[in-house]
Parts: structure tokens; sequence; C-alpha cells
């Protein structure tokens, strides 16, 4: 605090400000464009949620709240998905919100109601721990480095021309979405990343998150050695260009062309949700106003110097700071990073994050589910397979078999073991859903075993292993 209170006094806060908006210029089309896109892009997740309401945020599911009120760590946030896990509730709950979003992306009380979006998704993202993914921490912070941005300045229901500048703050959400590329190069410390050059033989391998092309690709893996070490040496790099001082507004269109192909490049090849398309969005609110100029798209910006806010700016640089010791924690190559006390500051303002993305490195196996029932006429059936009789041959394609991306981490906590608790629980939930959806008449069921079928990716010239793992005793 000291610190800044020096600079305040003697340093020329207004020729910095100058040379920052020379240097580094952001428009007010592209935070319209970007609050309009994002808006839409929380829309989506949302209703892929609301497929899922009762499974995973009501009492009837496999989560209710009783069972994470006993396993979950205590952090301070607002709880609102919390106070209730009926049916009724859990669905005004994302009434309310999806209306939040709504008014968000049509620019009506933005700000009113991007705080209200945020609140909600810290709450729900408490609510299920484990089906997020790092597109949930992506929105998160998103929401909350946007609220010191003028994002209903343009194309909004009641537009709200920015008082103060807001280029620091643009440069701080621009180095959080950033981040989300050098924490996980840093993170990336096994050798299939650096010398052996697998880390995407191992990936594409993954029958759960395996588009047919990746499934091509395989058929090549000196190509795919090579495209490994690019993709490691481009998350390092690229990013770099969005901060160069000298021709800054051609480097931000050289980097996002370049990280637009790779998300493209990630979603063709791997099942990963809504994962891209909220980098893909993120990338919105950097583009050039040369680029709007072109197209000649509402130009009728003006380049007016607006006042320097300096207590707006010394929170969003402290902030910044916060969130970088944060991610160097996780980061092998440092030894320091926040204390856990000091960690609990993140949870209640939703920008706690982890971009651990196949870091260290790739995980080696993966299967599918088996729902193991005998019964007591001595024949054996797989309640996932519709009650068909057990076949533990691999089916034609895994990802077919998993619903979205929210079942998939789910199934990745279950497979894990490492709370057993979870795993009976959920069998549990297979047991109440079989016997209340069922239509087949078949005897009752005398012992359920919850089975995965754990294949194995061999080094390359090696042979496949499969191994049926019981889950449950």
């Amino acid at each position: 605090m000291l610190i800044f209170i020096v600079l305040k006094k003697y340093l020329n806060l207004q020729i910095i400000q100058q040379k920052l908006n020379n240097t580094y210029s952001f428009d007010l089309r592209s935070f319209a464009l970007f609050r309009i896109v994002f808006g839409f892009v929380l829309m989506i997740d949302l209703c892929i949620r609301l497929s899922d309401l009762n499974v995973f945020y009501t009492e009837q599911g496999i989560l209710p709240l009783s069972l994470l009120n006993q396993h979950l760590a205590r952090y301070l946030f607002l709880p609102i998905y919390q106070l209730n896990d009926s049916s009724l509730f859990v669905s005004i709950c994302f009434g309310v919100h999806l209306i939040a979003v709504f008014c968000f992306a049509i620019g009506y009380r933005t700000k009113l109601f991007q705080i209200i979006a945020l609140l909600f998704y810290i709450s729900l993202t408490m609510r299920g721990p484990y089906i997020l993914q790092g597109g949930d921490d992506l929105i998160r912070c998103m929401l909350f480095f946007g609220l010191f941005l003028p994002l209903n300045a343009k194309w909004a229901i009641q537009t709200k021309e920015p008082k103060s500048d807001y280029t620091i703050a643009a440069l701080v959400f621009m180095f959080q979405i950033l981040m989300v590329y050098w924490v996980s190069a840093f993170m990336k410390t096994s050798n299939e990343w650096h010398t052996d050059g697998t880390a995407l033989y191992y990936a594409f391998n993954l029958d759960c998150i395996q588009w047919p092309l990746a499934r091509y690709l395989l058929q090549f893996p000196a190509l795919l050695k090579v495209i490994t070490h690019i993709v490691l040496y481009m998350e390092f790099f690229i990013p770099l260009l969005f901060f160069i001082p000298f021709k800054n507004n051609q480097m931000r269109n050289i980097g996002i062309i370049i990280l637009l192909l790779f998300q493209i490049g990630i979603a063709s090849t791997l099942f990963v949700g809504l994962f891209y398309l909220i980098n893909i969005t993120a990338l919105i609110l950097l583009i050039p106003k040369q680029i709007f100029d072109k197209l000649n798209i509402n130009n009728n910006q003006t380049n007016q110097l607006l006042p320097f806010n300096f207590n707006n700016n010394f929170l969003v640089i402290a902030l910044l700071i916060y969130v970088l010791i944060w991610n160097v924690g996780y980061m092998p190559q440092f030894k320091y990073g926040l204390a856990k006390k000091l960690k609990s500051i993140a949870y209640p303002i939703g920008i706690n994050q982890n971009w651990g993305m196949f870091a260290p490195d790739v995980f080696k196996d993966d299967g599918w589910f088996i729902y193991e029932a005998q019964l007591v006429n001595g024949d054996t059936i797989d309640l996932k397979n519709n009650c068909q009789k057990v076949n533990y041959n691999k089916p034609e394609s895994i990802l077919s078999t998993i619903k979205n991306d929210r079942w998939r981490k789910f199934s990745e906590h279950v497979v894990l073991g490492k709370k057993p608790w979870l795993n009976s629980y959920y069998v549990s939930y297979i047991l109440r859903n079989h016997e209340a959806n069922c239509t087949n008449k078949h005897p009752a069921i005398k012992r359920f075993s919850l089975v995965y079928m754990k294949e194995t990716t061999p080094k390359l010239g090696d042979t496949t292993t499969i191994e049926k793992v019981m889950l449950t005793n």
C-alpha cells in the first residue's frame, strides 16, 4: 500500500497513462462484442447444466447437499444453490441465473447483472465440485475482471460511457486470460512434453475425449511428436506477442489468429466441453480497433484521454499480483506460492483457478463403465446398457457413451477412487434410478458391482492391455 501511495504522489500518472494508451489500445466495440458473445456462451453452459439438473444439483441425484456438507472444505462465499436442493428451488435458481446472464448479454443494467451472474456462478461451482473443468475457472475470472471494464459502453440496451481510463484494467484482463497458456506450459514438466514428445500421442489415445480426427492422426507418430513440441513452445511464447510494445496492434492480431487456430485444433481433436469456446470468446475483447475500422463497424469512437482512476487501477493491479502468485504456486519451477489462509480470499470473489491441462503429464489409461448386476436367477446384466446381458468388450465408440463433459469429469473422480464415499453414493443413485426408470421385467438384483474396464495406452510399438477393475466391493 505504501508503495502505491508514493507512486501516486511522485509519478506523473497522466504521462504514464498516455504512453500506455499509445502503446496498447483497446476498443469499446471489442468490449461490447465480447459481452454479447460471452453472455450467450454462458447461456449455452447453463442449458447444458440444466439437462442434468436433477442428477448433479438436487437431493434426488448423485451429490445431495447433505453429502457435500459432510466432505467438502469450508470456504466463505454467498450460498445460493446451497440453500436448498429440491428440484423446484434449484429450477428457480437456474431461472434467475439465466435471466441475469441474458440481461448482461443485452446490456441491461450490465454491472448489476454481471455481479449477480458472478455470484451465482461461484455458488454453482461450489455446488458441483466434481463436475468442473478449466472453463469454469475461466468463466468466473472473466466475469470478475470484466467488472473493471466498460463492457456496456457500446451496443447495449443501457449504454454508459466510461468515466475513467480503462487501459490498465484491460491489460490485467488480458494478462489473466493469457496466463492460462503460460501456467499450463510451465506445469508441463514430464519427458513426454519435452524429450520424448509423446504427449499428444497419449492424449489422442484417450477414448473418452477422442474425436475421429485424433484417431486418424495416431497413424502419424512422427508428426504428433513435432506438433507436441510446437504446442508447448506456442503456449510459452505466443502470449508474449500481446505485450510487445512496438506495433502492438499487428502483433496482437497475429497472436489472436494463432490462438484461435490453436483452440480450433483442440476442439476438432479432443472433447473438452466448452473450454475451447470460452477461450475463443476471451480473445474477442483483445481485438484492436483497426479491425472494426476496416470493416466500418460503428466507427464513432473518440480518442479522448480519460481521467486516471488511481483507486480502481491500484485494486486491479493488486489482484493481478495476487493471482500471479497463486499460479506460481502450481509451477514446480518455483518454490513459493500463496499461504493457505491467503488462498481463501479467492473463493468468495471467484478468482480461484488451476490451469494444469495435461500437466505435468498425460493420463496413460482410460476406459468404460459397466453397471454389473447379478440377478437372483443367476443372469448378469448391464444396467448402463439397457439391462442387456453383460458384454465386457470395448464399445465401438466410448465417447458416444458419455452424455457431456460434466459426466466425463465426474467419471474421472469415480475412477481415481480417492473419495470412496462418492463411489458408494454413486452406486446408490444408479440403483435408485434403475428402480424408478427400468421398464424391462427381470428378477430382482442379488448383487451390484460398479466395474471399470481400464485400458492402458502402451508405449509406441507395444500392446494395449485391458484390466477389469472393481470400483465397489
